[in-house]
């Protein structure tokens, strides 16, 4: 990919969307870092996104890059002052610093909503990239749990939470932390509804 900066836009996951999103979700390299590493079925992902319809809870978002789809950002909780979201890049071929840029993002949406106090996370302890953009980004680890075995190894869920006051406060100063091409991409973060 180029070293330009790229165009990033959330939009909500549509009906063109729902296969793709749907592979990246039964690909191995994704399913490492689920609770649930079990293949999902076509129809149960076409009921799970039917109930995405009804439910004003949750939101399921396309991170598209350069007018392309590359990853999610999801929330759920909405209906709550504690939301907690998730994200993937379900694409391997994208702009250096998209990671980063999904987690700008989740703080970006959370904290434009002022009744919304905190955004919680929930990250499996292999998952050393993302433990590493939490500790980047100031998130605070409330609580581990054993999370159980995989391929012969025991692991942890790690509870985040970030205040969001806190990041109207330090976003600048966090943001000034990331490589600058990251830091000015996250300035022009979109989000359609």
């Amino acid at each position: 990919m180029s070293s330009q900066l790229p165009e990033h836009c959330f939009k909500p996951l549509s009906q063109p969307q729902l296969e793709l999103v749907w592979q990246w979700r039964n690909s191995e390299r994704i399913q490492n870092n689920m609770h649930n590493t079990h293949p999902v079925a076509w129809q149960d992902h076409c009921k799970w996104f039917d109930g995405l319809q009804q439910d004003p809870a949750r939101k399921f978002f396309v991170l598209w890059q350069q007018q392309r789809p590359i990853g999610v950002l999801n929330f759920s909780g909405l209906d709550t002052a504690k939301p907690e979201w998730g994200c993937y890049l379900g694409e391997t071929n994208v702009w250096p610093g998209s990671g980063i840029i999904l987690e700008a993002a989740a703080l970006d949406y959370a904290a434009s909503i002022i009744q919304f106090s905190h955004l919680l996370a929930q990250v499996l302890s292999f998952n050393n990239a993302a433990n590493k953009m939490h500790k980047v980004f100031e998130y605070q680890k409330v609580k581990a749990e054993y999370g159980g075995e995989r391929n012969g190894e025991k692991f942890d869920v790690w509870y985040y939470s970030y205040c969001l006051e806190d990041w109207r406060k330090k976003r600048t100063a966090i943001l000034s932390k990331l490589p600058k091409n990251i830091a000015l991409a996250a300035e022009k973060l979109r989000f359609l509804e």
